[in-house]
């Protein structure tokens, strides 16, 4: 029985103290508290959330008692008593008043005893709690420093990069975020960078999305011959990193295949190997049970009927996840359009080598609130989606790696 359930209630000239019950080794069924200093007129009786429970009985004990007209017990001569609760059964327990023994003397040495073990562990598991706490309240200080002072800067009226850290010495405007999108000019083209971050993302994600998915339920729901190695070969290419593959990129696009668009050459860049990334996915297909396909089948679709109008339904957040992976990497990535972009023309950049441009050596003390303004809408759309698809974003993170 919890200590917080039953509880007995000592009632002296109106005024209710209570004492919690403890454990006693006299009977299983049994709760005690331990050497109560009792005066006579003390009316005795137990309390529990289960209002249902009576005590019809009182045994003969060597604490001279009386029953209440309300079914309590009243003292009739005072001393120190231990107190037990019998419990056996609705309607059926019974409360005995006992001269404490030296049995019970023990017994309630070695429960104050306990009771100190397990205020020094409670006292132990909450220090650890607190120290546990201030350690991850330090570090998300730490780690939110950065973003809190980019956005302090980009309302600052302030435009060098040396600016005060203290935000209540800073004068604030909208007027960084104004030149942004109505003051363009020969270095400051936001609009069109923004536009062309945004139409490379979106088609690299349902490019991206699309290979994926597909390439997944192929190697999860179909067995042909060659998949094993195919899947091994994939799983291996994926090993190395990206960016060994830049330059022979940029010459691909340049002298080989000779594209000149450069929007063009990005969502290719972005999306050519995306159905390596196939393996959550894949892992997430598996838990779908094969028998859905199979009634799919008996019903006349095919494969393709069955993954459309079957698996996708079913996949929803496993898809969410590959879109939010599948449109991040295009709208934060620098490294691969900084290679892919030619350097000279500005109405060609993505936002991320149109922001870093703004810190040149010769731009950096005029456009730095610029530059803050800039990261701090270019982060909007990402926390928007996250916000409002996280749950599946974690459902698919979590399916896809039970048996990927």
């Amino acid at each position: 029985m919890a200590n917080s359930v039953w509880k007995l209630n000592l009632n002296r000239d109106g005024k209710i103290k209570q004492y919690p019950l403890f454990g006693g080794s006299a009977s299983k069924n049994e709760v005690v508290a331990f050497g109560l200093e009792l005066e006579a007129g003390d009316e005795v009786y137990i309390s529990s959330p289960d209002t249902n429970r009576g005590y019809t009985s009182l045994e003969t004990s060597d604490c001279p008692t009386e029953k209440t007209e309300d079914n309590h017990i009243r003292i009739t001569e005072g001393g120190v008593y231990d107190v037990f609760l019998a419990h056996a059964g609705v309607g059926k327990d019974v409360i005995r008043i006992l001269t404490p023994t030296e049995e019970s003397q023990a017994e309630k040495e070695q429960q104050i005893l306990n009771q100190r073990k397990l205020a020094h562990y409670k006292a132990r598991e909450l220090c650890f709690v607190i120290l546990h706490n201030l350690g991850i309240f330090i570090l998300a200080f730490i780690w939110i420093i950065p973003i809190l002072w980019l956005i302090l800067v980009s309302f600052s009226t302030q435009t060098s990069p040396t600016i005060n850290l203290l935000p209540w010495q800073m004068d604030y405007w909208l007027g960084h975020y104004i030149r942004l999108f109505t003051q363009p000019d020969s270095v400051n083209m936001f609009g069109v960078w923004f536009g062309n971050t945004l139409l490379v993302s979106v088609c690299s994600c349902i490019i991206c999305t699309l290979f994926t998915v597909i390439t997944a339920f192929c190697f999860s729901r179909m067995r042909f011959k060659g998949r094993k190695a195919l899947m091994n070969l994939s799983m291996i290419l994926g090993l190395f990193p990206g960016v060994l593959t830049m330059i022979c990129t940029y010459m691909l696009f340049q002298y080989v295949l000779q594209i000149n668009v450069n929007n063009i050459r990005l969502i290719i860049a972005y999306s050519a190997t995306s159905g390596l990334g196939y393996l959550v996915a894949k892992g997430f297909f598996d838990t779908i049970p094969m028998s859905i396909d199979e009634a799919a089948r008996i019903d006349g679709a095919n494969k393709l009927q069955t993954f459309i109008h079957v698996i996708l339904p079913l996949s929803k957040p496993t898809i969410v996840y590959t879109i939010i992976t599948a449109f991040m990497g295009p709208w934060v990535d620098f490294m691969y359009a900084k290679i892919i972009l030619p350097s000279g023309e500005r109405s060609s950049y993505t936002v991320a080598i149109g922001l870093y441009d703004l810190l040149s050596q010769s731009l950096r003390s005029s456009n730095f609130g610029l530059f803050c303004a800039g990261a701090v809408i270019i982060s909007i759309p990402l926390s928007i989606l996250f916000l409002f698809v996280q749950k599946y974003y974690v459902a698919g993170v979590t399916g896809g790696a039970v048996k990927g």
